[in-house]
């Protein structure tokens, strides 16, 4: 694996796994026609979790092009991380794999939402 160095630091590995979910979470939500900020919202000094996903709904629909685009970067973003499922992609229905298989296409509903 290319990152198999930095991988095998389990603080690396720690980070890297956060900018990767929050990487999947801002690419689903582009894919779900919102537009994305990502930003530090608390200094670093006071937490490492400091990270904000910001979204808002589009007016207009992205092109085919534009989609498939975004669906591509996913893809390949999970495929370098070996990401093989991720509950916000099944509800969505957005494959994570380059062999486009989506277990669950159902939307979220109080049952299968995580606890808050």
């Amino acid at each position: 694996h290319p990152l198999a160095d930095v991988l095998r630091h389990n603080i690396y590995r720690e980070r890297i796994a956060e900018t990767v979910t929050d990487s999947v979470r801002a690419l689903l939500l582009e894919i779900a026609n919102y537009n994305v900020q990502v930003f530090e919202f608390i200094g670093g000094e006071h937490t490492s979790k400091n990270v904000m996903i910001t979204a808002a709904k589009r007016k207009r629909s992205r092109s085919k092009k534009e989609l498939e685009g975004l669906r591509n970067r996913l893809k390949s973003l999970c495929c370098l991380h070996g990401i093989q499922e991720q509950r916000l992609a099944k509800w969505v229905g957005e494959a994570l794999s380059l062999d486009g298989d989506v277990e669950d296409r159902s939307p979220p509903s109080a049952k299968n939402m995580p606890p808050l």
